[in-house]
């Protein structure tokens, strides 16, 4: 089994009492939902780079970030690369502002569209380890 390491910054994004998750395309939560974000290009400030991927994976435009914790997990899983297990580190902000208007359906490398979900329905939903982690040490 090959080890790898993870490193993404994610938002958590309410709206009321619901909060948004894109459905996952590819690697350990593909068919899950989870968190929009993902990996910083090389050289990318944290909150830009969650800016940029918030807005290639829900179409928002997230305009302020706050800071709101580290999380970790691991994952087990198998892909073209054999099996693998992930060390999965996530640099984790609330968005407090942002506008537009998110897409449902997408076919882009990582999300396949986006949805708005009540908070208190999240345990009826295929959620990411990651993502019932991160919404629930958000809840005041």
């Amino acid at each position: 089994m090959q080890n790898k390491t993870h490193i993404g910054t994610y938002g958590i994004i309410k709206k009321g009492d619901q909060v948004l998750l894109i459905k996952k395309a590819r690697g350990p939560y593909k068919g899950m939902f989870d968190l929009p974000g993902g990996s910083l290009e090389h050289g990318e400030d944290i909150a830009e780079a969650l800016i940029r991927e918030i807005n290639e994976e829900t179409g928002l435009e997230a305009s302020k970030v706050e800071w709101d914790s580290n999380l970790t997990t691991t994952v087990d899983f198998r892909d073209k690369r054999g099996d693998i297990s992930m060390y999965h580190i996530g640099l984790i902000y609330k968005v407090t502002k942002f506008s537009g208007k998110i897409i449902s359906e997408m076919s882009e490398e990582d999300s396949l569209g986006a949805e708005w979900f009540k908070i208190t329905d999240l345990h009826k939903e295929s959620l990411s380890p990651f993502a019932k982690l991160a919404v629930n040490n958000s809840q005041p």
